[in-house]
């Protein structure tokens, strides 16, 4: 079974262009995703300000999946409830919302301005594909790549916004992409989709850094010379070849399980 998914690097605060919406319909993804806090622009100064548009922001999200014909993984939107903010990741299939996933791990600086941690995780089959999200700082407790890998996802998408470092190096960017993406495939056996945003946050400037991984390795990404730039990412990926690879690692784990007990006998 083969789909297609798109990985849209965005500037934050900066609606798709009818250009890049014609790019990305000529494409036919089965799957779109955007960076998280997509659609904060220069006027939010707070996530508080930012719940306030949640409206507005899902009604252009959901137009847009419907313009494109394709399920959007809509990055992520500052959700109020009751009293506590949520950074979340809303899932809208041809324009209609069928899920949503809470950040469950918002990073110090989220939690300091107000960003509550979600409790669930999220896993929706759509047409046969089973596909998981994670947030950005989530990627830091890699058990939840294992819990992906015990749910069987085969796809997990991973909205994100990574700060410009000066001083960062390319060795130390593709160790950190190796450490979180990368490894994380290689843990659920699912291909994992990291979509990064340009521009800035609050004042705070970002690099990208977008890529599409296979358990066995990058399938695509964002040079270097990309990494503060709008960049579209594509690739068709085979989903009966990624759940091969998962049954060969839950072999692979049984096997060694077996092997442990069997010694312990001996012993």
């Amino acid at each position: 079974m083969l789909i297609k998914v798109v990985a849209y690097q965005g500037r934050l605060g900066e609606k798709l262009s009818l250009e890049e919406k014609i790019y990305i319909f000529k494409q036919k993804p089965d799957f779109l995703c955007l960076p998280e806090y997509f659609l904060l622009d220069a006027t939010i100064t707070d996530y508080h300000r930012a719940a306030m548009n949640i409206n507005e922001y899902l009604k252009y999200l959901s137009s847009l999946s419907y313009e494109l014909a394709t399920c959007l993984f809509a990055g992520t939107v500052v959700e109020p409830h009751a009293d506590r903010l949520y950074n979340a990741c809303y899932v809208i299939n041809r324009g209609e919302i069928i899920g949503r996933y809470r950040k469950r791990f918002p990073v110090p600086r989220e939690r300091e301005r107000g960003i509550s941690p979600g409790e669930e995780m999220f896993l929706v089959d759509i047409e046969g594909v089973r596909v998981g999200v994670m947030i950005c700082g989530d990627v830091f407790h890699h058990h939840l790549y294992d819990e992906m890998f015990r749910h069987g996802a085969d796809l997990v998408f991973i909205p994100t916004t990574s700060a410009l470092k000066p001083d960062d190096s390319l060795s130390k960017k593709r160790f950190r992409d190796r450490e979180y993406f990368i490894s994380g495939a290689e843990t659920a056996g699912a291909f994992v989709i990291k979509v990064g945003a340009v521009g800035n946050i609050f004042g705070h400037p970002l690099q990208g850094r977008s890529l599409i991984a296979a358990p066995w390795g990058v399938i695509n990404q964002t040079d270097a010379t990309g990494e503060m730039n709008k960049r579209i990412l594509t690739a068709t990926l085979d989903i009966f070849e990624v759940r091969d690879f998962r049954k060969k690692i839950k072999r692979d784990h049984e096997q060694k399980e077996t092997n442990i007990e069997m010694n312990g006998v001996v012993l």
